[in-house]
């Protein structure tokens, strides 16, 4: 999906001697664990003997699987009537997928009224699976424009939405990006060292934007602000980008401003919708 990453897709790997050539068994575990949560989803709650039956588990395989999705926060067990429920991991994953549909219903006008307002074109783009992903794109009518097609995966330090996302991402999270790929050079503005990434981060958090200075297209500017869901957890950037000579550097501050007004009506709809 990326028009800047290649991909290294991995075969399969070949079948040990002795080994089933099914490739089933994968599937059929998560298949069981999914019947499970749903189970759980429509009944409340229900004891190991009620899932099995319910689902037609062997008790012994529902409660491996049971136990595995304890172990990451999916389910929890109420200790004194033994029954089990869905558990907090899966209520925030439900969570996430409310708020992101709300922000496809959220973000439109407002990037709308950003890009008529500051006279460029405004993106949105969202962190999905460790890779940077644009999902919409509202134009500008000038001649000279910054084009992203919808579903475009880009390098989070090369742009600017990627660094707004990342500046306010918790540490761990943070950490466990920057350790999914590396730093890589598009053009010579653009910061391939990790600590000063990190200390560009920290300059971002403290003024609220983070500007892509000609890091990803030479010639080209791109100002972000991030956009938190209702629990305060960023989950997206929003930015204006276009040519250089329509973003000066005694024109950013109020191109800024622009950009996290937009941010910060979006988060508050979110937050609205979500009441």
């Amino acid at each position: 999906m990326s028009d800047e990453r290649t991909a290294t897709r991995r075969g399969r790997p070949r079948t040990q001697l002795g080994e089933s050539k099914s490739l089933a068994s994968p599937v059929v575990a998560l298949d069981r664990g999914i019947r499970i949560l749903t189970i759980l989803a429509n009944e409340g709650s229900a004891t190991l003997a009620e899932i099995a039956k319910s689902t037609d588990i062997p008790a012994a395989t529902a409660h491996r699987i049971v136990a595995t999705l304890e172990a990451r926060g999916m389910v929890s067990q109420d200790l004194v009537s033994g029954k089990w429920r869905v558990g907090p991991q899966a209520f925030r994953i439900g969570s996430a997928f409310e708020e992101g549909s709300n922000l496809l219903e959220v973000a439109p006008p407002l990037m709308r009224r950003l890009s008529k307002e500051t006279g460029e074109t405004a993106n949105l783009a969202v962190e999905q699976g460790n890779e940077l992903i644009y999902l919409i794109q509202v134009e500008s009518e000038n001649p000279i424009r910054a084009s992203i097609k919808n579903g475009t995966s880009a390098y989070f330090h090369t742009s600017g939405v990627g660094k707004a996302i990342m500046a306010y991402m918790t540490r761990s999270k943070l950490v466990d990006l920057l350790g999914t790929f590396s730093l890589v050079r598009q053009t010579d503005n653009s910061i391939t060292e990790a600590e000063k990434l990190l200390i560009e981060l920290e300059n971002i958090h403290s003024r609220g934007w983070a500007l892509d200075d000609e890091e990803r297209f030479l010639g080209m500017r791109c100002i972000a602000a991030p956009v938190f869901d209702s629990l305060g957890n960023v989950i997206a950037g929003v930015s204006i980008s276009g040519p250089i000579s329509r973003f000066p550097d005694d024109k950013l501050e109020t191109l800024a401003t622009a950009v996290q007004n937009a941010a910060a009506s979006m988060s508050e709809n979110l937050k609205t919708s979500q009441a």
